[in-house]
């Protein structure tokens, strides 16, 4: 008996053994097919159950957390760690939160509040108490061509946002446009000069989310060819003192001003020496131009320059006052806030955001006022005859031409989804 028991348990074994052999390797042409086990997938049990909410119109945070079943204490230490990244008072309609909750017990312990598509403020529970954190969207960096012929009866701005060949998406045309226009403003009139038969080509690199959608696009370099003339503009920066768009030999192609200080542009009022104020009730001069812009647009500097002036500045409220080259300075008033990590005596860059779109001062909403003076006086920043940037300096100009060759070889693999025949270009002097 002991013997046929020990028989048993040896086949036991040598069976288990040869069940884990084909397992694990279930091709092994040593062992038949037919005697391979498949393994079922583990299944792993959820530790958290995660419920999205969404802050509705004349909701409060409060109310909202109400209905999630957290109050009393907890929610006033999670509105304490909130408040260190994030005023709740000014998270919008439309404010995606994410609770996250333990199975077995129900209680939160984390949340999530997406401020923007590139941040999310997460408040976990610590032995410590509930703690905040900010976890910014991952991004990889895209290099994007684009091309097209202008057809007879279309815009520029058409061939490009109404391409039906494009993957783009709308958003993202539309500001290549404003782009393009941004770059050409002093060299072609988009609207009047560019006719059928003309092209465009250009590169440039954004950061894609995971979603798909992208932010920080940047041209790198571009060519519109018309009437038989090609404007290339290639894009440089020493990461210092120097940043634009050249031509091919290091010459600027853009005003050292941009024409306007907000990205989306809507003009309430004109420059005007008597112009009826609505807030005093009588006429007086109106030396800027206001831009109806809605609460916290970012306000960008329409040139390099330095601040000589931050704070509050009576009917102005708040104010930022930049000084250019050649004598020229420029106010931007009303701003709700001012950007971060600059003072009186900070360099800025053409682009750079400095402010926020706000009411402050004598405003009846928000906007932006904005002054253009050329050595103290006043003039009309969408008429003045604006100076042309600086060339590329000589002592970059091996760096440069180096960039330019590199560029142009990217620029040759955006070509227009069809060919002119016979058609010729040559570069604009």
């Amino acid at each position: 008996m002991p013997n046929l028991f020990k028989t048993v348990m040896l086949l036991l074994v040598a069976g288990v053994s040869l069940g884990a052999v084909s397992m694990f390797h279930p091709t092994d042409p040593g062992i038949p097919r037919e005697r391979a086990r498949v393994v079922g997938p583990l299944y792993a049990v959820p530790v958290e159950r995660v419920e999205t909410h969404v802050l509705g119109r004349g909701e409060t945070l409060s109310q909202l957390f109400a209905q999630a079943s957290i109050a009393g204490r907890e929610f006033a230490d999670m509105l304490m760690a909130l408040r260190e990244y994030q005023s709740p008072r000014r998270l919008s309609v439309g404010t995606e939160i994410t609770i996250r909750r333990w199975i077995e017990t129900d209680e939160p312990r984390a949340v999530d509040i997406r401020i923007n598509a590139d941040s999310t403020i997460r408040l976990s529970r610590t032995e410590m108490g509930w703690q905040g954190s900010v976890r910014l969207t991952p991004v990889e960096l895209d290099t994007v061509y684009a091309a097209g012929v202008i057809e007879q009866g279309r815009t520029l701005y058409e061939a490009i946002v109404r391409d039906e060949t494009s993957n783009l998406p709308p958003s993202e045309r539309i500001q290549l446009v404003s782009a393009l226009a941004e770059i050409y403003q002093t060299r072609l009139d988009f609207t009047r000069e560019i006719q059928a038969g003309d092209s465009y080509r250009l590169v440039y690199e954004r950061e894609r989310r995971p979603d798909g959608t992208a932010r920080r696009r940047r041209i790198l370099i571009a060519e519109v060819e018309n009437r038989g003339l090609s404007y290339p503009a290639v894009f440089f920066t020493d990461n210092e003192d120097v940043h634009g768009y050249f031509d091919l030999k290091g010459k600027s192609v853009e005003s050292g001003f941009s024409r306007y200080p907000i990205r989306y542009v809507r003009i309430t009022s004109n420059f005007n020496p008597r112009r009826y104020h609505p807030v005093l009730g009588q006429y007086r001069a109106h030396l800027g131009t206001d831009y109806g812009a809605p609460h916290g647009e970012p306000v960008l500097a329409t040139a390099d320059g330095v601040i000589t002036f931050q704070g509050r500045n009576g009917g102005y409220g708040n104010m930022v006052e930049l000084r250019h080259a050649n004598g020229y300075t420029t106010r931007y008033a009303h701003l709700s806030r001012f950007a971060k990590g600059q003072s009186r005596g900070t360099k800025v860059l053409k682009g750079q955001v400095i402010g926020y779109v706000g009411a402050t001062g004598l405003a009846t909403g928000p906007h932006l006022h904005y002054e253009l003076r050329e050595r103290g006086r006043p003039i009309d920043a969408r008429r003045a005859q604006l100076p042309d940037g600086a060339p590329v300096p000589e002592k970059h100009m091996d760096a440069y031409l180096s960039l330019v060759q590199e560029r142009t070889a990217l620029l040759e693999r955006a070509r227009p989804m069809y060919a002119l025949s016979g058609a010729g270009s040559t570069s604009a002097p």
